[in-house]
């Protein structure tokens, strides 16, 4: 019977091992919240990524060409000198910054991605072109309503949908997010 109880216990250890270093690489790079994320990025937007270029060796960041699906956000900011063959692709850099969590893509991944426009400072190298901003979201019919309702300010679907006990800090999340805006 004891040895039937050291494996189980063993087992146990194992687990919480595995639970702790999983806790501390994911809390290793905080991300802000989606509503924080949103506010900061000028443009939001769905695509696909064609080409990887422009691969720094000194910063190990990258630029992309990015067919673009749909605008969520600042579709009028991006003008003609941003867009790309036929105006349907814009570049985007700053893939590979450290201070950005999820931040590396390959070619043919679709994301939602959170840019603004290049600042003066990064001309002429980045020159019209979008940069990353904060974290690539992937593709899901639950992301994309949740980044289509901080665009609108509503309140999100899983928010109205939820019975867990974090309701009371989604609506006032909300709440909070509806005093900034009037």
């Amino acid at each position: 019977m004891v040895s039937q109880r050291r494996p189980s216990h063993l087992y146990g250890w194992a687990l919480m091992i595995v639970a702790v270093f999983c806790q501390r690489c994911h809390g290793s790079c905080p991300e802000k919240d989606l509503e924080k994320r949103e506010e900061e990025a000028n443009v939001v937007l769905t695509g696909t990524v064609e080409e990887i270029m422009n691969m720094d060796p000194v910063h190990n960041t990258y630029s992309c060409k990015v067919r673009v699906w749909r605008y969520l956000k600042g579709k009028t900011m991006v003008n003609g000198e941003v867009l790309l063959d036929g105006g349907n692709k814009v570049m985007i850099g700053g893939f590979g910054d450290p201070g950005i969590c999820d931040n590396q893509v390959a070619t043919g991944d679709t994301r939602i991605f959170f840019v603004n426009l290049a600042p003066e400072y990064m001309w002429p190298a980045h020159k019209n072109e979008l940069m990353l901003n904060s974290s690539l979201m992937r593709i899901t019919l639950r992301n994309l309503e949740e980044v289509e309702h901080c665009v609108d300010g509503k309140l999100p679907l899983c928010c109205l949908l939820s019975l867990s006990p974090s309701l009371p800090l989604c609506l006032s999340v909300f709440q909070s997010q509806q005093d900034c805006m009037e």
